[in-house]
C-alpha cells in the first residue's frame, strides 16, 4: 500500500480546479485555502493518490466521509434522516 503523503501545491490546484472551487460532496464553493483534498476511494480502503481518485472537499464533508464511499456516505445520511423522522413523529405522539 503507498503511503500517505502531503500533495504538493500543483497537485491541491490542479483539483481545486478540477472541481471548479467546489466541493464535490456537499457543492458549496470552497476557498482554495481551506481545501481539504479526498479519495473517492479512501486510502485506508486501497484508493490511490491518482488525480482521478481525488477530489476537493470542505474540511467538514472530509470528516464526515471519513473512510466511507459517497454511496456509503449517502446511506448513512438517509439513515440519520429515517431516524431523525422516526423520532420527531415519536415526540409528536407522546405530546398527544
Amino acid at each position: 500500500m503507498p503511503e500517505r503523503r502531503k500533495f504538493t501545491d500543483y497537485e491541491k490546484k490542479t483539483v481545486y480546479a478540477r472541481g471548479n472551487g467546489r466541493c464535490a460532496i456537499c457543492g458549496r464553493p470552497i476557498d482554495f485555502e481551506s481545501m481539504t483534498i479526498d479519495h473517492k476511494i479512501p486510502f485506508s480502503r486501497g484508493g490511490t493518490n491518482d488525480f482521478a481518485n481525488l477530489q476537493p472537499a470542505c474540511g467538514t464533508c472530509n470528516l464526515l466521509k471519513s473512510a466511507l464511499t459517497m454511496p456509503e456516505l449517502m446511506e448513512k445520511i438517509a439513515e440519520i434522516k429515517r431516524y431523525n423522522r422516526k423520532m420527531k413523529i415519536r415526540n409528536f405522539l407522546e405530546v398527544m
